[in-house]
C-alpha cells in the first residue's frame, strides 16, 4: 500500500546571522490540533524551540521561525506511540529499521516487544536505541540464549529469571519489563509453566509483564489468572482459541475480570493476530482495546500490517471514532511507557513529538491477518512526523 508523505511548505529561511535571534526553530501552522487525552480540538499554530513545544497560539508569525510547515487540512496529533514492534536486528532477521517507517507513519515512539534476551540489551541500546531519531524502548524476552539441548526446558527458562530481572533493573531508562509468548503453538506443553516462571520473575523484581496470547492450551482463564495490574495482554483481537472472545461471540468473564484488576489490553496486529470478526465481537460487547499497536516486523511490513495508520484505519472501520483511535495510539500507550513527562500529549513545555495526519475519504481495501478483506470509506494517512522537534525525512 503506497503512502504519500506530506513535506509541508517551508517558509523562506532567514540569513544565518538572523537565525539565532528567532524564538522558534519550527512553526506548524493552520492545523487542527487533536489531543483526546486533554479534550483538545482546536485550530491553532504550534511553535517549537529545540525539542520542546514552546507555544500554542491562534496565530504565530512565520517570520519568527527558522522553518514552517503548513498543515492546513491536517490533524496535528501527539506523536504516535507503537507499543508492540520488532526493531531489534537479530539472527532471525525479523526486525525492521524504525526511522524510515517512523518518517512515513507518524510514529515517534517505538517499543520493541521481546526481540532480544537479557544478554543482548547492550546491543539493543548501542545499535538500536542510541542511533535512532525515533524514541525506542523495549521489553526484554525471558529466554536465555545458551540452552543445553539436554537440559530440562523449565529449568532452562527459570535459569533466566535472575539475569533477566537484574538487567531490566539496570536499564530501566529503556527497558519497560518482560515479554513472554504464551500458547501451544509457541512453547508446546511447557507454555503454562513458562508463564508461571515469567510471573515469578516479574513479581520478584516488581516488573510489568507483556503476554502474547495465541492458541490454547493453556486456557484464557489460566493465563488471565496470572496477569496483574500494569501487565499487558497483546493480540487481544486475535481469532485464535486462546482469545478474549468465546465461541458464542461473548467476551470471556476472565478477560473482563483481568481488566477490572488493571490489566492492559493491546491490539498487536501482527502477521496472524488481528481478526475483523473477533474485534467486532469484542467491540460490540463494549470491550474496547486500551492501545492500538502494529506488531510490525519484516514478514508483515508489506501486508497485512503495512504501518500504524493502516492499523488505525481498521479500528476506524470497525466503528471506533477518530478521537478514540488517536487516544489509543498516543496518550494511552504513553502511560505504559511512562518514561517521559508529556509523552502522548500536546502541551507547552512538553516534547515536540507530533504526527501530521489526514483522514481520507474514498474506497480503501483493508485486510486482516487471515486475509479477510473489507472496503472502508475512510482511512488515516500520515503526512509528516516530527520527533524531538525535527521533521523526519523519508529515506
Amino acid at each position: 500500500m503506497q503512502r504519500r508523505t506530506f513535506l509541508g511548505l517551508a517558509g523562506a529561511l532567514p540569513a544565518w546571522g538572523q537565525r539565532r535571534w528567532l524564538p522558534y526553530d519550527l512553526v506548524i501552522r493552520n492545523g487542527e490540533l487533536r489531543d483526546p487525552s486533554q479534550g483538545l480540538r482546536r485550530q491553532a499554530d504550534i511553535g517549537i524551540a529545540g525539542d520542546k513545544i514552546a507555544a500554542i497560539e491562534d496565530h504565530i508569525d512565520p517570520a519568527r521561525a527558522i522553518e514552517t510547515i503548513d498543515a492546513k487540512g491536517l490533524l496535528v496529533t501527539p506523536g504516535l506511540v507503537d507499543l508492540h514492534t520488532h526493531c531489534f536486528h537479530s539472527a532471525t532477521g525479523l526486525g525492521v529499521e524504525a526511522d524510515p517507517i517512523a518518517a512515513r507513519s507518524g510514529v515517534t515512539t517505538w517499543v520493541d516487544a521481546g526481540s532480544f534476551a537479557w544478554d543482548q540489551t547492550a546491543g539493543f541500546r548501542r545499535f538500536i536505541v542510541q542511533p535512532a531519531q525515533a524514541r525506542i524502548y523495549g521489553y526484554v524476552y525471558l529466554y536465555p540464549n545458551d540452552r543445553n539441548p539436554d537440559e530440562d526446558v523449565i529449568k532452562y527458562v527459570r535459569r533466566g529469571i535472575e539475569p533477566t530481572g537484574k538487567t531490566v533493573e539496570k536499564n530501566r531508562d529503556i527497558l519497560l519489563g518482560v515479554k513472554f509468548q504464551v500458547g501451544s503453538n509457541m512453547n508446546g506443553r511447557y507454555s503454562l509453566e513458562m508463564l508461571k516462571a515469567a510471573r515469578e520473575l516479574c513479581d520478584r523484581f516488581q516488573l510489568p509483564l507483556m503476554a502474547h496470547i495465541s492458541f490454547a492450551p493453556p486456557s484464557t482463564a489460566e493465563v488471565m489468572a496470572l496477569m496483574k495490574k500494569g501487565d499487558v495482554v497483546t493480540h487481544c483481537y486475535n481469532g485464535h482459541s486462546l482469545s478474549i472472545v468465546d465461541e458464542a461471540g461473548k467476551v470471556k468473564p476472565e478477560a473482563r475480570e483481568a481488566r477490572e484488576r488493571g490489566v492492559w489490553f493491546d491490539v498487536g496486529h501482527g502477521l496472524g493476530s488481528f481478526n475483523f470478526a473477533a474485534a467486532k465481537k469484542a467491540l460490540d460487547a463494549g470491550f474496547v482495546c486500551d492501545s492500538i499497536s502494529t506488531d510490525i516486523y519484516n514478514l508483515n511490513l508489506n501486508g497485512p500490517v503495512y504501518d500504524m495508520p493502516t492499523t488505525m484505519s481498521k479500528l476506524l472501520y470497525l466503528g471506533m471514532s477518530v478521537e478514540d483511535v488517536i487516544l489509543r495510539t498516543t496518550a494511552n500507550p504513553a502511560k505504559v511507557v511512562n518514561r517521559m513527562e508529556g509523552m502522548g500529549q500536546i502541551k507547552v513545555g512538553g516534547p515536540a513529538d507530533l504526527a501530521l495526519l489526514e483522514v481520507e475519504e474514498g474506497q480503501f481495501r483493508l485486510i486482516d491477518s487471515q486475509r479477510n478483506a473489507v472496503s472502508a470509506t475512510k482511512r488515516f494517512v500520515s503526512r509528516g512526523t516530527i520527533v524531538r522537534g525535527r521533521r523526519m525525512r523519508v529515506v
